[in-house]
């Protein structure tokens, strides 16, 4: 039966692990470049779009420009008309707006000359509304009234124009009068109609003339001609006298006012006349308003697309601009960038080999010195890799390979040196499957390890400490680093199944079962060094001693 040593698997271990992370970086910085390369060329693709945009839009941008061009001068033209009309418009309001105003104060005049007539029509219409028809009756019964009486009647004829007699003056009680003794067959002929007080409330009023009131003075100018001799006479000869006195009061007052209405009404006529005209005027600058609305309306929106097609064009330009200087600036990176592309498939053909080369050194070469670990890696280790045709980077830099120069710095600052052989030991202290111990007479290992894991809250301590045990179970159950000094060459059995990394996973939690049975809680941040000042001439091969 063969058995495969445990230097072996560790080795197999850390070379799957660092192939993947090795893989898995190629990959990222592929994906990173390829990605690059695509945005280069899209972005090449659409300076070409856009320039082929731009022509199109600076093309459509002169068009929209000799629009607004031609619109504008339309707009000018009737801008020029519309303001004519509007002068003509205003001359015509202006004219109308006097004139209306004149005849408002002709109008009130003669409304307030009128207004004087109207209470003597009132007095008329009050009179005759005393009338009762009984009292007409009463008048027709008396073959001969009183002498008043017939004299209110001739006053009746003469207003509504019937025919009269040639009268006579008399002397009656001390005054002269006309004697009316032979119209007042003529007046019982007029009472007879069954109209009469109708027609005298309908009155024309207008028929009333300068002679009729002449002829009618001398009987006003009587001293019995009033209301209350009336009254002594007949009920019926009261309302007649007033509405015959009102009558000619009436006539007085609109012989005066007459004209003006005339002449108001002609002035009315002619304002119709000029309002027309000024209705005419606005109705015509409306519709030129209107045409030069509609323009402007139409020049706005030509304006707001030309200004659109700008902003598109110069946002256009400044994109197209832009993605131009962007890839002359990466005019370089993309001759680098295409050949890195194409240098990605080679290199992770070759991780097969780096990958061992670098595992090989970190599981093998420990105990060695720098000399014999650069021999080992290039003659052996790249040799059998060679001849068995396995792709491997020619003169591959493990060192470099395996750990970033940032990272070496790092270490540098906590207390490494710099020199070749400690930055290589402080590879395999970090990168290593198994648990390093540090020969290191010098205590220059020690000292770096000690300042790398202050943060840590590292735990020393040695075999022969009674809380050993404490201190281990402590350390795995909570993640801490552990440095154990002084250690020789038979160690603890105990220690095996850590050693061995006997890793049990229950769920999300880990245990390692100790040598004793007992289980104890292990986590992944454990981390566990040793620390001896002689080299052990039989080292476990559950350990990886490094030569400091």
């Amino acid at each position: 039966m063969y058995v495969t040593p445990k230097s072996y698997l560790s080795f197999i271990a850390g070379y799957r692990s660092l192939y993947d992370q090795k893989l898995g970086e190629v990959r990222v910085l592929a994906d990173k470049i390829n990605s690059g390369l695509s945005k280069l060329f899209d972005a090449k693709a659409d300076v070409k779009t856009m320039q082929v945009d731009l022509a199109a839009k600076n093309v459509e941008l002169a068009e929209a420009q000799k629009v607004s061009a031609t619109l504008l001068k339309e707009i000018s033209a009737n801008t020029t008309v519309a303001e004519k009309e509007k002068a003509k418009v205003n001359v015509i309001v202006d004219a109308v707006t006097a004139k209306a105003s004149a005849i408002a104060a002709q109008k009130a005049e003669a409304e307030a000359d009128l207004a004087k007539a109207q209470p003597a029509l009132d007095a008329a219409l009050a009179a005759l509304d005393s009338i009762k028809p009984k009292d007409i009756t009463n008048l027709k019964a008396m073959k001969n009234p009183p002498d008043l009486v017939k004299r209110v009647f001739d006053c009746v004829l003469l207003l509504r124009q019937f025919p009269i007699e040639k009268t006579k003056w008399q002397e009656f009680k001390g005054f002269m009068c006309f004697n009316s003794s032979e119209n007042y067959p003529t007046s019982v002929k007029m009472m007879g109609d069954s109209q009469f007080l109708a027609k005298l409330i309908a009155f024309p009023k207008e028929r009333i003339n300068d002679e009729t009131c002449e002829l009618l003075a001398p009987y006003f100018a009587t001293p019995d001609f009033n209301p209350e001799d009336a009254a002594k006479a007949s009920n019926a000869a009261v309302g007649l006298c007033g509405w015959a006195q009102a009558m000619v009061t009436y006539h007085e007052v609109a012989k005066v006012v007459d004209p003006k209405i005339m002449m108001l009404r002609a002035a009315e006529a002619e304002l119709a006349a000029a309002n027309k005209e000024k209705q005419t005027a606005e109705d015509a600058l409306a519709v030129v308003q209107s045409n030069l609305d509609a323009m402007q309306t139409k020049f706005e929106f030509a304006m707001g697309e030309k200004k659109k097609l700008e902003d598109d064009a110069t946002a256009t330009q400044y994109r197209m601009d832009a993605a131009s200087t962007l890839i002359n600036a990466l005019a370089g990176e993309e001759v680098r960038w295409t050949e890195q592309s194409k240098q990605f498939d080679l290199q992770i053909q070759r991780l097969t080999g780096d990958c061992a080369m670098a595992s090989s050194f970190v599981s093998y070469l420990g105990p060695f010195n720098k000399e014999f670990r650069d021999l080992l890696c290039t003659r052996d280790f790249y040799g059998d890799l060679f001849s068995r045709g396995i792709p491997v980077t020619e003169n591959l830099d493990v060192t470099r390979f395996l750990v970033e120069e940032s990272e070496i710095g790092e270490w540098n600052l906590q207390g490494l040196p710099t020199d070749e052989l400690s930055i290589q030991n402080g590879i395999m202290t970090t990168r290593a499957t198994r648990y390093p111990v540090l020969v290191d007479p010098q205590g220059q290992g020690l000292a770096w390890i000690k300042k790398r894991e202050e943060v840590n809250a590292m735990k020393t301590t040695t075999l022969g400490d009674k809380n050993f045990r404490n201190h281990l179970e402590d350390c795995m159950s909570f993640g801490k680093p552990m440095l154990i000094e002084n250690i020789e060459e038979t160690l603890d059995p105990i220690l095996d199944p850590i050693l061995e990394k006997r890793i049990v996973r229950k769920g999300k939690n880990a245990i390692i079962v100790l040598s004793d049975g007992k289980e104890v809680d292990f986590s992944d941040s454990f981390a566990l060094y040793w620390y001896g000042l002689a080299r052990f001439p039989n080292p476990t091969h559950t350990v990886l001693p490094l030569s400091w």
